[in-house]
């Protein structure tokens, strides 16, 4: 290759896997979408209220972490099966190329495909519940809600996660990364919390990474948290921390071997 990234090239190999693919990616879709009236479904039955914006806010953020997750963790999938690995790295196209084909389907094209799922079940089952004469309410994509936000911030780190762990690991992408994160994320969250008190010289309550602290004295509750304003500088934390994981996952699929 004498350049990382021919358009020509990438265009070719993104046909090529969605060509080979878009019959799983189909069949993902139609599950997604019996999940989420399954999901939607049985919350609206068993509330005896409205099935308010906030909720359905909660079902959207809850399902795209769980459901991307388990997307991105599938990914590089193919790479665990030597003769299906040997027809992937020996494809002439480099390995930015491919690792862009990769990204795009598991973050962009997810996210267009989850939204327009998502949509599809709520405009026709929230009409389906008892509004007591209300007009119904469908959750706005755009509208200023922090937790919709907090919700995105999320997926962009947990997608990094994933993605890393879809290169690293050969089989069982989704467990052995569910496992290294929870392990990880504990030893993280220990040696955080010991560094903290020994600087500050004070016991906390929780101390757990890219959050606010909050300890108690004599009885009383104190919490030390960014200016009013400034909380974005955690979330950019966040976002850093993904960014490094993906640059770490281009390294280790350029490791690959045939």
């Amino acid at each position: 290759m004498k350049t990382q990234f021919s358009f020509t090239r990438f265009r070719w190999l993104f046909r090529k896997h969605t060509a080979e693919n878009y019959k799983f990616y189909l069949l993902c879709a139609a599950v997604l979408v019996g999940i989420m009236v399954l999901f939607t479904g049985f919350l609206i039955m068993m509330e005896t209220q409205p099935f308010t914006t906030d909720k359905q806010a909660i079902v959207f953020i809850f399902l795209l972490l769980a459901a991307g997750a388990i997307f991105t963790s599938t990914i590089f999938a193919h790479l665990g099966d030597k003769r299906k690995a040997i027809a992937s790295l020996t494809l002439p196209a480099s390995h930015l190329e491919k690792y862009l084909v990769a990204w795009i389907y598991s973050y962009v094209i997810f996210q267009l495909v989850y939204l327009a799922c998502f949509y599809l079940v709520t405009f026709i089952l929230v009409p389906l519940d008892d509004w007591q004469g209300q007009e119904f309410e469908i959750m706005g994509l755009f509208t200023n809600d922090e937790g919709q936000v907090t919700g995105l911030v999320l997926f962009f780190f947990l997608h990094s996660v994933t993605f890393l762990g879809s290169v690293f690991f050969e089989k069982w992408h989704f467990i052995k990364t569910a496992f290294m994160f929870i392990t990880v994320s504990l030893m993280v969250t220990l040696l955080n919390k010991s560094i903290l008190q020994s600087i500050l010289g004070h016991s906390f309550d929780d101390a757990f990474p890219f959050s606010n602290l909050n300890f108690s004295e004599e009885g009383e509750y104190f919490q030390i948290q960014f200016p009013q304003g400034q909380e974005y500088v955690m979330a950019l934390a966040l976002l850093g921390t993904a960014l490094i994981l993906w640059v770490s996952a281009y390294f280790r699929l350029k490791e690959k071997e045939v």
